[in-house]
């Protein structure tokens, strides 16, 4: 709506930031269950370790506020500066929130859902495909990190054998190796056999 305008494109990042910011992992958990995630499990904000916490119905909620939050994000920028930034602005920066989020000391999650938010409004295509690897990679491997690790691997060829538009296509493909950058420490436990399988939690917390 206001694209040419240099502030538009500054309030575009910050709306997405505060909204990235907003964590489905902690809102939840203390909601749910007046506790931090993050004093639990792996210690991350983020949907693996609500499986592994609270069970399945607790991390498809965290699913659906940090996938929702993402596309809100998208929008509002889109509505500000249009479609072509406001995809790469929106996205980066509901990424950049939930990572560093402001509302909670700058500790949130790996920023998967949000990676996968974003291909979803890019071309839906590419987040079935996506979807697709992960889905395949933890049932055999029974490991969500070399699901997530895979599926990022996987975007930005999805995007261009479906002809996503080569700025968004980019931004993908540097979305994708920041996402990869956030489970090094999955990687290298993986490389030493140490990672732990993912496993449901049997029981609520109370």
């Amino acid at each position: 709506m206001f694209a040419d305008s240099v502030l538009a494109y500054f309030a575009a990042a910050l709306i997405a930031y505060l909204l990235g910011s907003v964590s489905g992992a902690i809102v939840s958990s203390h909601v749910g269950h007046h506790e931090d995630i993050r004093d639990f499990g792996s210690g991350n904000a983020g949907m693996t370790n609500a499986l592994r916490t609270y069970g399945i119905r607790h991390a498809a909620i965290v699913a659906a506020i940090d996938i929702l939050k993402t596309v809100a994000a998208i929008l509002a920028a889109k509505w500000l500066i249009g479609w072509k930034w406001g995809f790469v602005i929106g996205s980066l920066f509901a990424i950049a929130g939930h990572l560093f989020p402001v509302y909670y000391g700058f500790k949130g999650g790996k920023g998967v859902l949000c990676g996968l938010a974003s291909l979803l409004m890019v071309d839906w295509r590419t987040g079935a495909l996506v979807l697709v690897v992960f889905a395949i990679v933890v049932a055999i491997c029974r490991r969500v990190s070399l699901g997530s690790i895979c599926a990022c691997a996987s975007a930005p060829l999805w995007c261009l054998l479906l002809g996503v538009p080569p700025l968004h296509t980019g931004y993908i493909c540097l979305a994708a190796a920041w996402l990869i950058w956030c489970h090094r420490s999955n990687i290298r436990r993986l490389l030493r056999g140490e990672e732990p399988k993912t496993v449901i939690a049997k029981r609520k917390r109370s």
